[in-house]
């Protein structure tokens, strides 16, 4: 059955070596502004094209010094040697299915990354149009794109996270009931009306199935009716029924002028039929651009047979994986698949019309420049602040388990040092001892941030790109409706248990800055781990890392070893020291006006805490001594939300 459909393809000419167009084996020299007639029909709206696409992996420097020097000064050291992932190519993708394939590590993705916008224009050379014109910034106003990996919050239903991208990004006014229809349509459209009260699911509980995840990120996409929609390999992780499914539904909204752009690596027989137009690229290069009719008359004319027992898509891999080898053979087997290909009438057609549409949107430049209406800032906090919440409340085991930690440490850290007496021995050492684990637990505990922020980390790179807000307004509402809440309540349940269990001085002064003290102490670690989470995307590195910073604080608070007798190019290190800052404001705080007294004999007092302060090193003449620290700690906690702010900024273009 399957040979007899591939018999009856209709056979064209188009390939044929008569029409093959010579000159030196190369394209012919092409000036738009001489030669290039305007078509008479305007050419297709929402029409991609890209011309002279290039981009390599590796240091710059080499890339830009073997270019301008014609060196490789690299050779030595392979491994060092700058990659070309995609080489100086070009094409134009019109309304409708427009599949790239080829093996893996071919280019693909990079391709609609850079279509998509979402490389910056540093890491890559040439440009790319939309209807003649170089895109901009604004294009992923006019654009939608779904990654290779679902990228949801598993904890909002399929109709919340359909919502919450249209009210993040719609830039026209609606009325509430009018962006319920809008969404209800698209949700009916993708055939997920009898699921979309449910949640997409998380980690620890399950929700709606792959397939469904999969036209969820569709549906977020298209509800803001795209010119362009691109998706990143959209068959990953699904069963066959379910990516036909999927590819159907594309084919259905392709039919209404929308250009898709999608890669897929080895799609069956019956998905191949849907596509428009095929693109196959290997080692970065192009080396077929038609429709998939006259894919395999193409092939077929170079001398490639067909086994009957092969489907087309897998026929055509095969001769890709061939010449995407290393060898000699494989590289001669490429080369005589891209010359083919540069010689070809619909090479030169399209280098053609790319040039027609630059020509035609010079003439309709102002006509043709894209205004993109400003969204409210406060719109946007208020949605993106109003997910947070939902995610909080839906998945309360992180708060939950900041409160039971709390707890537990309190409850431990006030029993060990429970109503501690005011006497040379043993109360001296244990009050000294108690801050030190009062601090140290506090901070250390703050580690459990990573894991979470960490895991946000692709839905924010995502959700930023696509324009859903702008990196202030996650910021801010990161700020406020989770960090601080996660860190407010527990302090003050962490403060009342060891506070009066272990029976620090009981004055409402010294409670409210013990409070504070606790408080600055779990908002510094919050803000150096949302740092290095922001900065590193394993956990476990980003955990090693915050954790041997806060080992290195530890040592340096003054409480190990004595910071006198520091050597001074490392004794320096007390200043960076968060620990020491928050021992020593709990320090003064207990033992600036205390006197302790012999055991045995409460009438004799031979010591009181300022001699202690002074054994100790620390400095206290007023109650500014105090507030210094307490500014010094807030600082490192602000200076470590402000690393984190300008590293969220940097990651807002993909590598």
């Amino acid at each position: 059955m399957a040979q007899s459909t591939i018999v009856s393809l209709p056979e064209t000419d188009i390939h044929d070596n008569k029409d093959e167009i010579r000159f030196n084996n190369q394209l012919p020299p092409y000036n738009p502004l001489v030669n290039s007639p305007i078509p008479r029909n305007a050419p297709s709206k929402n029409t991609i094209s890209f011309r002279n696409i290039q981009y390599k992996t590796g240091n710059k420097f080499i890339n830009d010094l073997e270019q301008v020097l014609c060196v490789h000064p690299c050779k030595p050291r392979d491994k060092y040697k700058p990659k070309t992932i995609l080489a100086n190519i070009e094409g134009i993708f019109k309304p409708g299915m427009n599949a790239i394939m080829g093996p893996s590590g071919c280019g693909k993705s990079t391709l609609i990354d850079i279509l998509a916008n979402r490389k910056t224009p540093k890491s890559f050379s040439g440009y790319v149009l939309l209807d003649g014109q170089v895109i901009d910034d604004s294009f992923k106003y006019m654009s939608g794109y779904v990654v290779q990996e679902d990228i949801l919050s598993g904890t909002l239903t399929i109709k919340e996270n359909i919502m919450f991208s249209l009210n993040t990004r719609l830039r026209t006014k609606l009325t509430k009931q009018e962006r319920e229809n809008l969404v209800l349509t698209v949700i009916e459209d993708l055939g997920l009306t009898h699921r979309k009260d449910d949640k997409l699911g998380t980690d620890l509980k399950r929700g709606v199935s792959g397939g469904e995840r999969k036209r969820t990120c569709i549906g977020m996409e298209l509800v803001l009716a795209p010119k362009v929609l691109f998706l990143d390999e959209p068959t990953t992780g699904l069963d066959a029924t379910t990516a036909q499914r999927v590819m159907k539904i594309l084919k259905r909204l392709s039919k209404s002028g929308r250009t898709i752009i999608f890669s897929i690596h080895q799609p069956r027989f019956s998905i191949f039929k849907l596509f428009d137009q095929v693109v196959l690229m290997c080692k970065g290069q192009i080396v077929y651009y038609d429709s998939p009719e006259n894919v395999l008359p193409y092939f077929h004319k170079q001398g490639f047979a067909r086994d009957p027992d092969d489907s087309p898509p897998d026929f055509l891999l095969d001769i890709l994986l061939k010449a995407n080898q290393d060898s000699l053979e494989s590289k001669a087997k490429l080369d005589a698949l891209v010359g083919h290909y540069r010689r070809t009438k619909v090479c030169h057609k399209i280098h053609i019309e790319i040039n027609q549409q630059i020509r035609v949107a010079s003439f309709n430049m102002a006509n043709n420049k894209h205004k993109i209406a400003k969204k409210s800032i406060f719109k946007e906090l208020y949605y993106i602040s109003k997910r947070t919440v939902m995610n909080t409340y839906r998945n309360p085991l992180l708060f939950l388990s900041q409160i039971v930690v709390a707890v537990f440490v309190g409850l431990l850290i006030g029993l060990v040092f429970f109503n501690m007496a005011k006497t040379v021995d043993p109360g001296i050492q244990n009050r000294l001892g108690a801050i030190f684990m009062i601090v140290s637990s506090k901070i250390l505990s703050t580690v459990t941030a990573i894991e979470p922020l960490v895991k946000e980390r692709p839905l924010f790179i995502h959700e930023v790109v696509s324009g859903y807000y702008r990196v202030p307004t996650f910021f801010v509402a990161k700020l406020i409706c989770d960090i601080l809440p996660l860190r407010i309540v527990p302090s003050i349940i962490y403060s009342l248990i060891v506070y009066f269990m272990t029976g620090l001085q009981r004055t409402a002064t010294k409670f409210f800055i013990f409070l504070l003290t606790i408080f600055l102490c779990s908002l510094f670690g919050s803000a150096i781990c949302f740092f290095f989470s922001a900065l590193i995307p394993m956990f476990a590195v980003a955990l090693v890392i915050v954790v041997l910073i806060f080992v290195v604080m530890m040592i340096f608070s003054g409480f190990i070893v004595d910071l006198g007798s520091l050597y001074n190019w490392i004794g320096w290190l007390k200043w960076l020291s968060a620990f020491r800052y928050a021992s020593n404001l709990l320090t003064i705080n207990e033992f600036r006006d205390i006197n302790f007294c012999l055991a045995n004999m409460t009438s004799i007092c031979p010591t009181n805490g300022t001699d202690i302060l002074k054994s100790k090193q620390i400095d206290y003449g007023s109650d500014w001594d105090q507030w210094k620290d307490v500014l010094a700690l807030g600082a490192m906690a602000v200076a470590f939300f402000v690393f984190a702010f300008i590293q969220l900024i940097r990651m807002k273009k993909t590598k």
